[in-house]
């Protein structure tokens, strides 16, 4: 996958959740996707994926993506992005692909009722 193509698929799944298109969303991922928070939550299945990414509980939702780096040599991104949906998440994400597929993804993120720019303040790049 290129940087390009990598930037291309989260624009899509970004997309695909707030268009509630989880079905397409989970097919980003491998079957046997490694997915998490390591505190929050593991998924090890796209079946289980798709069983959370449908658990919307009604809420409109909103990803931005804010700094994308993909390294295309080891296969490995790295994204910062803020997540809007039963509360405001800002966060990064570790993302590993094989092919075309997502097989890892392991986000840390935080819950705050703050913008973006507020959020990092004087870290921001």
């Amino acid at each position: 996958m290129t940087k390009q193509e990598f930037k291309a698929m989260l624009d899509t799944l970004a997309a695909d959740w707030e268009q509630k298109k989880y079905d397409h969303a989970a097919s980003f991922f491998a079957v046997d996707v490694k997915y998490g928070d390591p505190i929050r939550y593991q998924f090890t299945s796209r079946p289980e994926l798709l069983a959370f990414f449908r658990n919307d509980e009604g809420y409109d939702q909103r990803t931005v993506w804010h700094t994308v780096l993909f390294d295309q040599e080891l296969q490995i991104g790295v994204v910062e992005y803020t997540y809007e949906g039963t509360h405001r998440y800002h966060g990064m994400v570790l993302i590993r692909i094989s092919g075309k597929e997502i097989t890892h993804w392991r986000e840390y993120q935080h819950i705050s009722p703050l913008a973006w720019e507020e959020f990092v303040g004087v870290t921001k790049f």
